[in-house]
């Protein structure tokens, strides 16, 4: 029997596929504006400024383009999103906060592939990805910064952190966005139970042939008594 496949897609107008397009958009131009000026390392510039852009731009493009028929080439940016955040995860002072953000990209990207391919047949898997390092971001990292005030947040690295919760907003939303369409199996294909063929069997009232005629059996008459001093006996 043929099993039952799974798709994932979004409508292109749905509200969840618009949020996540607006807020990658937004991410670019966070981008753009906390790293403007920043291009003459060209290592930076390659990692934390062209990769990021490239994939945001490819991100939007296929989503709007290809996520309902194709959602599954997402995969592409996502990736590079996610080596963007490994580049980015190397730098950190704090090898334990590095390890861990490392784990966390690498399962972001095997849930990610293996949803979009169906190999996960469900999409709720992603949601805690984006949605728990978000509110990590804004209610731990993001509030400590912003009381000291020994070592105040630049503009630059506002931005860039902006852009960086308007990725994890945006990939949310692409998951609240997708929906599964289910394509049952057709019966009547080759691999399917051909229906068994009836045959005919002779019925047992059917006449047999003329060598099987039952013959009549004669019927024996009994002997008269016969008279005489014998039959008294």
């Amino acid at each position: 029997m043929k099993e039952t496949r799974i798709k994932f897609y979004v409508e292109r107008t749905g509200f969840w596929t618009e949020a996540s397009l607006i807020f990658m958009a937004l991410a670019i131009v966070f981008r753009v504006i906390g790293c403007w000026g920043l291009w003459n390392d060209r290592y930076f510039l390659l990692s934390q400024i062209v990769l990021p852009i490239a994939s945001g731009l490819l991100f939007i493009l296929l989503l709007a383009l290809l996520g309902k028929h194709a959602l599954w080439t997402t995969f592409l940016p996502v990736l590079g999103g996610v080596a963007f955040f490994v580049l980015k995860a190397l730098t950190f002072e704090n090898t334990t906060q590095m390890l861990l953000c490392l784990l966390l990209y690498a399962v972001v990207a095997i849930v990610y592939c293996g949803t979009v391919f169906t190999l996960i047949r469900t999409k709720w898997l992603l949601v805690p990805l984006f949605l728990l390092p978000f509110c990590y971001h804004v209610g731990v990292e993001d509030i400590a910064r912003l009381r000291d005030t020994v070592n105040p947040v630049t503009f630059t690295a506002g931005m860039q952190e902006m852009s960086v919760l308007a990725i994890m907003l945006s990939l949310l939303f692409a998951s609240l966005a997708m929906k599964k369409l289910v394509k049952e199996p057709k019966p009547g294909r080759t691999g399917d139970k051909e229906p068994e063929q009836s045959q005919d069997i002779p019925s047992q009232s059917a006449e047999k042939p003329a060598a099987w005629q039952e013959q009549p059996v004669p019927v024996l008459e009994e002997a008269p008594p016969a008279d005489g001093p014998d039959a008294a006996e």
